[in-house]
């Protein structure tokens, strides 16, 4: 696959939304839902995009030297398009603030997901970043965390991400498409959004929930 017909296929999941990429997931069975209470900072915020991994170990206030909360590991080379997704195991600690979202919105990145805090909520949501976060927290990870590795197999909740693996987000929540299942997942993902379409039409109509499913399977 090129880079360009993967941005296509990006740009369209994002307008298909976790949702029916979910579905998805489970006719084909693939554990990729991510359990809430991962959130947008914001209702409007979604993204798709390869994900850009990182994890962190957390301690207590000094437990790691204070460079070696390297934001700047993952905000600065993340590439355009990619979503930065941090796995720092639900901590209540903050991974970025304001400004680490503003340079991440300023390089491109699609989306961040944090399995974890941020803190700089406001910033956060003034700066459009579509990043989703479990908590929004005043600790500083200064001295509490420690960015141990980039580009590696990471949790977010329930569900491994790799390196590269499709992240798709919205208010809903998120879910992630593995690489090598992308086009199966696209394919059926696309299907299945065609017949909401027409079961919406059909409802708007004032057509039955029951008939205007039965019209879209062509019964």
């Amino acid at each position: 696959m090129t880079d360009s017909e993967l941005k296509t296929i990006c740009a369209r999941l994002r307008e298909i939304g976790p949702s029916t990429v979910g579905g998805a997931l489970d006719a084909l069975g693939i554990e990729g839902l991510v359990v809430p209470p991962i959130r947008p900072v914001a209702p409007d915020r979604k993204f798709a995009g390869p994900a850009f991994t990182v994890n962190v170990a957390v301690g207590a206030l000094g437990t790691f030297a204070p460079e070696e909360f390297d934001i700047p590991a993952y905000v600065d080379n993340a590439t355009p398009g990619e979503v930065i997704a941090i796995d720092a195991g639900g901590a209540m600690v903050s991974m970025m603030g304001g400004a680490a979202a503003t340079a991440a919105k300023l390089r491109g990145v699609a989306g961040i997901v944090v399995d974890g805090g941020v803190r700089d909520l406001a910033e956060i949501v003034d700066s459009g970043m579509d990043l989703f976060v479990k908590h929004a927290v005043p600790v500083s990870g200064r001295t509490r965390v420690r960015t141990a590795a980039t580009q590696v197999p990471i949790k977010l909740e329930n569900v491994t991400v790799h390196p590269g693996d499709i992240l798709v987000g919205d208010s809903t929540g998120v879910v992630c498409i593995p690489r090598t299942r992308l086009l199966e997942v696209y394919e059926r993902a696309e299907k299945a959004e065609a017949m909401d379409r027409v079961i919406f039409e059909n409802v708007r109509a004032g057509k039955g929930l029951r008939e205007a499913a039965r019209i879209a399977k062509g019964d």
